[in-house]
This record gives structure tokens, sequence and C-alpha cells, in this order.
């Protein structure tokens, strides 16, 4: 049986490159080798660091599955099940997590998925900047759920990777200004481009609540992320980001009546957020390569998480063995 590489998370700190079994595509499957994979930075770091990123009881569990917690990935299908229609051998494709077992998570050479959970792209689409369309079609569904967009003045707190996308997808939606926020100078200046403003919290964070925003976008994770966002909203709050502490809705916010609105996936499918997303990319209306900081091969996993750990990378794709 043919093998291929996958990267495995052995305990907290630790990992091995090891041999799998190329994975079989089921009827409606496509056999995908993975061109680039990029980092999830939270899902990646707490499962390198031993915790949660849900809080979950038991987890993580080591060792982790091979390709594990890879989810951000492109590549080209090397061969389709025979109910597959619409995508044939060469296809230049971005995958979804995968949904139908361990097996396919995307550290790794091939993954298989079904036909309905990939968006084709077109052939001069270069695959690390495709990575993390997986990251993208989150902040396009994110920006979506607030209906009221369109000549918006839009707040973004927190400058990684969602938030430099939630930049761009509000202005690509019709947001009439936008403003990014980050203690981080790197990130400030990957964001000035996106934004009509970039901002300390500290220094500027007086006068932004000051004169507030109509809607804010949380991508921090943070307890005083998410306190910045409730003071500067004047409409709502969209928590984006997994919360890391409880935050306190306070009387000042009840009085301007902020709503907090959840992310959530009720009433839409991840797989046509992903084809939009694609979409938006090859048109231009979204940029992911202010996201990447390096792109390094897989003996380098380490490496490229000590970088994000410490804030020196905003995300990092891996691409190669060697």
């Amino acid at each position: 049986m043919p093998t291929c590489r996958a990267l495995q998370i052995t305990a907290p700190g630790e990992f091995g490159i090891i041999e799998m079994p190329v994975p079989q595509p089921g009827e409606d499957e496509v056999l995908i080798r993975v061109e680039a994979c990029a980092t999830c930075t939270n899902w990646e770091l707490q499962t390198w660091n031993g915790t949660d990123i849900f809080d979950r009881p038991g987890y993580p569990v080591y060792p982790q599955n091979p390709g594990s917690p890879g989810h951000e990935a492109a590549g080209v299908v090397e061969a389709a099940g025979s109910g597959v229609s619409a995508l044939t051998e060469g296809d230049k494709v971005a995958v979804l997590g995968s949904i139908r077992g361990p097996e396919n998570d995307a550290h790794a050479e091939y993954v298989t998925r079904p036909e309905g959970q990939v968006a084709k792209l077109s052939a001069d689409v270069d695959p690390v900047r495709a990575a993390p369309l997986e990251m993208a079609l989150c902040a396009l569904r994110s920006v979506d759920l607030e209906a009221d967009i369109k000549g918006s003045s839009v707040g973004v707190v927190g400058l990684g990777p969602a938030g430099l996308l939630h930049l761009q997808v509000a202005r690509a939606r019709g947001a009439h200004r936008v403003i990014g926020v980050d203690p981080v100078l790197a990130r400030r200046e990957a964001a000035a481009p996106l934004a009509n403003r970039v901002a300390v919290p500290e220094g500027d964070g007086p006068a932004l609540h000051e004169e507030g925003v109509d809607v804010v976008f949380e991508c921090s994770g943070s307890a005083a992320g998410m306190a910045f966002g409730l003071n500067w909203a004047r409409l709502r709050l969209h928590v984006f980001s997994v919360p890391s502490a409880p935050v306190e809705w306070g009387k000042a916010s009840w009085l301007r009546g902020v709503a907090i609105e959840p992310y959530h996936w009720r009433g839409d499918s991840p797989a046509a957020c992903l084809r939009r997303a694609a979409a938006m990319l090859e048109a231009g209306e979204i940029d992911t390569t202010p996201l990447i900081s390096r792109v390094l091969p897989y003996p380098r996993y380490a490496e490229g998480l000590r970088l994000l750990e410490t804030r020196e990378a905003i995300k990092v794709v891996y691409q190669g063995w060697g």
C-alpha cells in the first residue's frame, strides 16, 4: 500500500513526521495532494502547548491524529471517485477542514475531501496564498452576519490573521470607514494598507471610544480586546474570536444599547462561503499575502510555532518535507 508523510504532535511541545497510508477517496470524494497548509494560530498554539481551544475536559489527546490540527490547505486533485462530476485530476483546490474522520487532517501530503467540500481555483493561483481561504471564509461569514455593514463605520480589534481579513471583507462589503486596533506595531503596519486608519489601544483608545463606530468585530480573543470593543461600538459587537476569559458587559454598554453578537454557522453553508472567499481572492477583493509571515518546511514546524507565540509572525504556511 502506498504511503505518505504527515505531521503528528506526539505530546505538548513535541512532534514527529510519520508515514501513513495514502487515503483512498470514496465515491463522492477527491484525493488531494496538499501543496500548502497554513496555521490556525490560536488552535495550533493551544494544541502545541497542551490546552484546548474550547476548554473541553480531557482535551487535547496525545498523540494527536496524523495531520492535526491542520485544516487550512490548498492543493491539487490527484484522483476522483466514480461519483465526482465537477472536479478532475490536476484541478487546483482549497479545502474545508475534515468532516469525515481524523485521518483527513491537512498537515499531510494527501487528504481526501467530498467534492462538495472544496473550492476549485484557477490554475495560476499560488497555493500558499490559497491555503488561508478556510480562515477567509470564516471572516466572510462573520462580516455577513452584520446585515447593515454597507455604509457603516467598522472597528476591528486584533489584527492577526482574522482581523486582517475582517478589514478587507468589511471594505469589500461596503463599509465606508474601517479602523483596526492592535498593540503590536508589525500588525498595525500589515493592516495599514487595508484600513482607513490603524490605532494603538492604549494611546488612541479614549479618542476612539469618544468617536465610536457603528459595529466592532472582536478578533483578539482577549478580555482586554473584548472590553475595548464594547466601549467602542455604538450598535453591535460581533465576537469572532474564541473568548479566552469572561468579559463584563457593564452599564455604559447597556445604556448605549450595544448588542453582543456571537459568531455562528446557523442557516449557512461553510462550503458555499469557501467558494465565495475563493472568488473574492481571485477578484482581488481580499489578499492573504499580508497574513503570511513565513513559509517553512515541516521539519521546522516548532520554529514556526515559536514565531507565532512571540508574535514575530502573523501566520505561518508549511510547504514541503525536506
